[in-house]
């Protein structure tokens, strides 16, 4: 019997150093998993960050988009059929750019700011080149199928609001 009490005290012991390694286990994979979301969302910001940058390149390097954009400050300003391409470009940059944030704040991958970010870049380049807002509203007509994102709803919005 005293064997018996011996076995049974050692399993107990065995079990309870089993269950601790197991826990021990899962909150490594925990912190594990934690960190790996924290690289993917890091990851994801700096993407965006390297978009709007590659943007603003486009700007600083060519001095016919500046131009345009200039003139795009003008709400009443003409354009040739050639400048007007150029826009309509411009405006699908922005678009696939703020489309693609959107589908990474959905999924969890950037942050509530930088998505509000992104949401203030189309409310800022809207108003403050009010040329670009009819070519927005002939665009939107391109992406009908992206009517429902919060991105065409703050197009809407700002488009609605100017008026």
């Amino acid at each position: 019997m005293g064997a018996t009490l011996n076995t049974l005290r050692v399993e107990k012991w065995l079990s309870l150093v089993a269950n601790l390694a197991v826990l021990a286990g899962i909150l490594f994979l925990a912190l594990e998993i934690r960190q790996a979301n924290r690289i993917a969302i890091a990851t994801t910001e700096i993407s965006i960050r390297g978009e709007h940058k590659a943007l603003n390149e486009l700007i600083l390097a060519n001095d016919d988009v500046a131009q345009l954009l200039v003139k795009a400050l003008d709400p009443n300003a003409d354009f040739s059929p050639v400048d007007t391409e150029k826009l309509f470009a411009y405006l699908y940059a922005c678009i696939n750019t703020w489309l693609s944030i959107e589908i990474a704040y959905v999924n969890g991958m950037i942050t509530d700011a930088t998505f509000e970010m992104t949401l203030d870049d189309i409310r800022g380049i809207l108003r403050y080149y009010p040329a670009l807002q009819p070519l927005m509203r002939d665009s939107m007509n391109d992406y009908p199928s992206t009517a429902d994102t919060q991105v065409y709803a703050t197009i809407r919005e700002v488009l609605a609001d100017t008026d």
